[in-house]
């Protein structure tokens, strides 16, 4: 059963399809990763380290970017991200 969703290639996030633990190993379609928290079905995780202020990967477009460093892995949300059709900064 698929636990993530990857939209296109060039993502560097996947939706979750399930309710995912911390400490949770991921081995799908060459993506092994390791939950760094519990993560909602619905939400994001990163499939790759993010630095601070680079762009956010989904459908294989920019939809925001980086507030703080994201580590592979970790839950990407709201508290990481700023989307950039809100946002007044330039990343």
């Amino acid at each position: 059963m698929r636990q993530v969703l990857i939209l296109n290639p060039a993502d560097n996030i996947a939706i979750c399809l399930t309710d995912m633990q911390a400490g949770q190993e991921l081995d799908q379609d060459n993506l092994k990763l390791t939950f760094k928290q519990s993560i909602p079905r619905g939400h994001k995780v990163a499939t790759s380290d993010v630095k601070k202020g680079d762009g956010i990967i989904k459908y294989g477009e920019r939809m925001g970017h980086a507030t703080k460093d994201i580590t592979r892995g970790e839950h990407v949300h709201t508290h990481n991200v700023l989307g950039d059709r809100l946002s007044t900064e330039r990343s």
